[in-house]
C-alpha cells in the first residue's frame, strides 16, 4: 500500500513518516506535480569496500573528462606550432578541452 500525503500534511509528523519508511512502508510526499519517494535505501558505506561504488568511479576515470595523453597532447601541440590553427580559428583543436582530438585515437 502507498501512502501519499501533501508536503503540509507530513509536516507535522515527519519522524513518523520516517519510522514507517524505515520498516518497508512506501511513503510520497507531494508538493502540486512535484513527487518525493521516502526510501529505507541504506546509502553506501565508503569506509569498506563496494563493487557498486567502485564501478562508478572506474566509469568516472574512462569517462568523457579523462586527460589527454602524453601524445595527444604533444600532436595537438605541434599542430599548433606549425600553423594548422589558422589565424582566427581552432578548427583543427578540439571544441572543448575534454573532447577527444578526431585524428589519432
Amino acid at each position: 500500500m502507498v501512502k501519499t500525503l501533501t508536503v503540509g500534511e507530513a509536516q507535522g509528523q515527519l519522524a513518523e513518516l520516517i519510522a514507517e519508511a524505515h520498516k518497508g512502508a512506501v511513503i510520497v510526499l507531494t508538493d502540486g506535480k512535484k513527487q518525493v519517494w521516502l526510501d529505507a535505501h541504506k546509502p553506501l558505506d565508503l569506509e569498506t569496500d563496494n563493487p557498486e561504488l567502485e564501478a562508478e568511479l572506474l566509469k568516472a576515470i574512462d569517462g568523457p573528462f579523462t586527460p589527454y595523453s602524453s601524445k595527444e597532447m604533444r600532436s595537438i601541440g605541434e599542430r599548433i606550432i606549425k600553423g594548422k590553427r589558422g589565424l582566427h580559428g581552432a578548427r583543427n583543436l578540439p571544441r572543448r578541452l575534454h573532447e577527444p582530438p578526431s585524428a589519432g585515437r
